[in-house]
């Protein structure tokens, strides 16, 4: 759904966003931290095609960790940080400096995991959503961010119960003193907020070009 520009213009945008947030998380934790976003994609919820619904299932019918939050007013919609489950413990351990082993169950889970995943989440979203709140100029209302974890399936079945029509899809490496693990960002949009937003990309691309 987006042109070459504008997946080049958002890429570009994103990465600064993130890059905003891996400063802070890296100041924070004291260790090299390095996000990107080598992938951008917009698809529309009510009209996913095979390809695509292939690309969301592992996402939708897997177990998950998210840190969530929705933003409202004339710009609407929600965005999560995603962490597949697997990857939880390994995270936690790399952020504390911890031994990691592949043993770690699910179940295992507990109040250290989640406040590292809400920690980097919550730095991650206020980031994009403080860009985004930039290049929209206008100041972004959204709520704190919440951490849920999904169990398998579950994730998917809610999915789609929104007011929300469009999806962008950001794909996320996230490096930790050069171990690399992969995120996901959802951001979800209403109709009219996706169009304000292309808007928007469309005007910057017209500046560069000028």
């Amino acid at each position: 759904m987006l042109t070459a520009t504008q997946e080049d213009i958002m890429k570009e945008l994103y990465n600064v966003f993130v890059g905003e947030a891996a400063n802070l998380l890296s100041e924070i934790l004291q260790k090299r931290i390095y996000l990107s976003v080598p992938e951008v994609k917009l698809l529309s919820l009510n009209g996913l095609n095979v390809i695509e619904q292939a690309n969301l299932d592992p996402i939708l019918n897997g177990t998950i960790l998210s840190t969530s939050l929705k933003f409202g007013n004339i710009f609407s919609g929600s965005a999560e940080f995603v962490f597949p489950t697997e990857q939880i413990k390994y995270v936690t351990a790399l952020c504390l400096g911890e031994e990691y082993t592949l043993e770690v169950q699910e179940s295992s889970f507990d109040d250290e995991d989640f406040d590292v995943v809400k920690e980097i989440g919550n730095i991650i979203l206020n980031s994009i959503m403080g860009g985004m709140g930039n290049i929209l100029e206008m100041k972004l209302e959204y709520d704190v961010p919440q951490v849920i974890l999904h169990g398998a399936e579950e994730y998917g079945k809610t999915f789609f119960d929104s007011n929300e029509s469009h999806l962008l899809l950001l794909y996320v490496n996230f490096s930790i003193d050069e171990s690399k693990v992969i995120g996901l960002i959802l951001i979800k949009f209403t109709l009219e907020s996706v169009e304000f937003l292309l808007q928007k990309v469309d005007e910057i691309s017209r500046g560069v070009n000028e």
